[in-house]
């Protein structure tokens, strides 16, 4: 019965061509919505699923097939302003922006964090990458060190060669001590779509005897061993596949990097201008000796 009736609006088969108000269609249609209603002379549109950001993120689509790929949602959110009719790539398993109506900007934040939810402790240290310090189920940055010096290969503990060496929460501050080389700490991605101006904030401190000889600087893996202390903050707008550097931040950097040597105070690093569907920040450093810290805190992003 239900297919029967199915059959009567429609007027196919259910195994063939469906049309709504038309009556001829093209061949290579599978589905057809005419825009004038039949028999009146109204004309409409197509009203696709309209959603929050919260009930977006709720949708089940799958993270291991493709087989939602082309998913479309419109979300609608008076809370953080986004009005983006969104497509979901099953490939890369992501949302993606088709258009997005400008949102004026209110300040809202779309992401922070202060490290102020942790306990001592969090983190990772070079006796282990999962010795309980190293928070499990953490969505909204990772740690990540290398297997050597000057190597590309993702490694936890890595570079951290004993406890005394680690990437760790304290006071509600990420601390970074003697990493033996690069150390990379990277946020979630953000959702950024809707806005076309996004500003980003974060703190930046040091102590310790930090160093750097710029003729030891090859490339950002091999960027002097025992002698060079930076900080890289770079941020990407393409899931990750390429990153932005941010040089010589107010003349405390060089153009390799964005802040090098001691820092006489704690350095609030922003930029802003940035647009685009979803954003990723990541801190690469290094620092080489058991009294030579960074630390990081306030990461803030807005709308501006």
């Amino acid at each position: 019965m239900i297919f029967f009736i199915l059959g009567c609006i429609f007027g196919k088969s259910l195994f063939a061509q469906v049309a709504i108000n038309e009556t001829t269609v093209s061949d290579a249609v599978t589905f057809y919505i005419g825009a004038q209603r039949i028999p009146n002379i109204a004309f409409g549109g197509f009203l696709m699923p309209r959603v929050t950001e919260a009930q977006q993120a709720s949708i089940p689509v799958s993270t291991t097939s493709d087989r939602d790929d082309g998913l479309m949602v419109y979300v609608s959110d008076p809370m953080t302003g986004k009005q983006c009719w969104e497509i979901y790539d099953g490939v890369a398993h992501t949302w993606r922006s088709i258009y997005c109506a400008n949102s004026p900007c209110t300040g809202a934040v779309l992401y922070s964090e202060d490290f102020s939810s942790y306990v001592a402790g969090t983190g990772v240290t070079g006796a282990s990458s999962s010795n309980g310090n190293y928070p499990t189920g953490v969505t909204k940055w990772t740690l990540t060190s290398f297997d050597s010096f000057g190597s590309t290969t993702e490694a936890l503990p890595g570079t951290l060669i004993n406890s005394n060496d680690y990437a760790q929460i304290f006071g509600g501050i990420m601390e970074f001590k003697d990493t033996n080389g690069l150390f990379v700490f990277e946020t979630q991605t953000i959702d950024i779509s809707g806005y076309s101006n996004i500003q980003v904030s974060m703190d930046i401190g040091a102590s310790g005897p930090l160093e750097y000889d710029a003729i030891n600087h090859v490339d950002d893996y091999h960027c002097g061993e025992t002698e060079n202390d930076y900080v890289d903050i770079e941020y990407s707008t393409n899931g990750g596949a390429t990153f932005t550097e941010i040089p010589n931040f107010a003349g405390n950097g060089n153009s390799n990097h964005t802040l090098i040597n001691n820092l006489s105070s704690t350095t609030n690093v922003s930029f802003s201008g940035i647009s685009g569907s979803s954003l990723i920040l990541r801190v690469r450093l290094q620092n080489w000796a058991d009294d030579e810290y960074y630390y990081l805190d306030n990461i803030i992003v807005t709308c501006n």
